[in-house]
C-alpha cells in the first residue's frame, strides 16, 4: 500500500511529443518508464540524431543522481507514457533499504555502455538516426497470446509490450505477466519485448536471458528481430504460448 502510494505521487504522465527534460537542465531526479516509450535526442530540441529509446523497465537520467551537472540529451515521449520520478534523497533511501537495486542500475548501465560503445564502432562518423518520415496510420490487430498448458489467455494491449515476470526489486509488473504461468522461474522478469510495426508483429529477446525463447523449435538470438504470425507456439523458458491475431 504504501509502495503504491509512493509511485503514485511520484508518476509523471506524458502524452506523445511531451518533453521531459531539455538538454542543458539542471535537474536532481532520474525518471523509471512505467509505460510508453522514450527517446533521448543530442539536440537541445526533439530532432536530429538521437542515442536511445527507453521502454517499460528502463531508466533514464540517472546521472543527475550522481553529480550536478547539466542533462547531456533531451527526452521525449514518443508515445502516450508514465513514468516515475525519483529524486537524490529517495534514491539514496531506496539503495540502503535496498541494496539489490543499485546492483540492478550497475548491470544496466554496463549493457548499456556496451551497446552504445557497439553502435558508435559500427557506425563510425556515419549518422544513421536521421528522423524518418512517419508511417501511416494503421488499425491495429487485436492479437494475444494464450497459455497451451493453462488456456490462459494474455492480451497484447500496446505497439511494444514487454513480456517477462514481476520484478519485486523495483516493483515493476511487466505488460504480459507470466508469474501465473511460471512454475520453475525459467521466464527472465525482462524476458523479451513484442513489437507491432507496420501491421506486423515481432519479438525480440532481452540480453541476459538464460533459459532463452524458441520459435517453431529455434532458438533466438538476443537482440534479433524475429515476425511471429498466427498459431505460432512461441516458448519462453518452459512456458508455451501460442500467438493468436483475432482480426485484421
Amino acid at each position: 500500500m504504501a509502495e503504491s502510494s509512493f509511485v503514485e505521487q511520484n508518476k509523471v504522465r506524458l502524452q506523445e511529443g511531451d518533453i521531459v527534460y531539455k538538454k542543458g537542465d539542471m535537474a536532481e531526479q532520474m525518471y523509471v518508464v512505467m509505460a510508453g516509450k522514450v527517446r533521448l535526442y543530442l539536440a537541445d530540441n526533439a530532432s536530429g540524431s538521437w542515442s536511445e529509446e527507453l521502454v517499460k523497465g528502463d531508466f533514464f537520467g540517472e546521472g543527475s543522481l550522481l553529480e550536478a551537472l547539466p542533462r547531456e540529451t533531451t527526452a521525449v515521449a514518443m508515445e502516450d507514457s508514465e513514468l516515475m520520478s525519483i529524486s537524490r534523497g529517495t534514491f539514496t533511501r531506496m539503495i540502503r533499504q535496498n541494496p539489490e537495486i543499485s546492483v540492478k542500475m550497475m548491470q544496466r548501465l554496463t549493457q548499456r555502455n556496451r551497446e552504445l560503445t557497439g553502435r558508435v564502432e559500427a557506425d563510425g562518423q556515419k549518422s544513421t538516426n536521421q528522423e524518418q518520415p512517419k508511417a501511416p496510420v494503421q488499425v491495429k490487430p487485436m492479437a494475444c497470446f494464450v497459455s497451451v498448458s493453462s488456456g490462459k489467455k494474455y492480451n497484447i494491449e500496446t505497439n511494444t509490450a514487454l513480456l517477462g515476470r514481476f520484478d519485486p526489486a523495483t516493483g515493476i509488473y511487466p505488460d504480459i505477466d507470466l508469474s501465473g504461468d511460471e512454475g520453475h522461474l525459467s521466464v527472465s522478469r525482462r524476458h523479451a519485448n513484442i513489437i507491432f510495426e507496420l501491421g506486423r508483429y515481432f519479438v525480440v529477446e532481452e540480453k541476459g536471458v538464460a533459459n532463452g525463447t524458441f520459435v517453431h523449435g529455434g532458438r533466438l538470438v538476443p537482440g534479433d528481430v524475429h515476425e511471429i504470425f498466427h498459431d505460432d507456439r512461441i516458448s519462453f523458458g518452459t512456458v508455451v504460448l501460442s500467438f493468436q491475431v483475432e482480426n485484421g
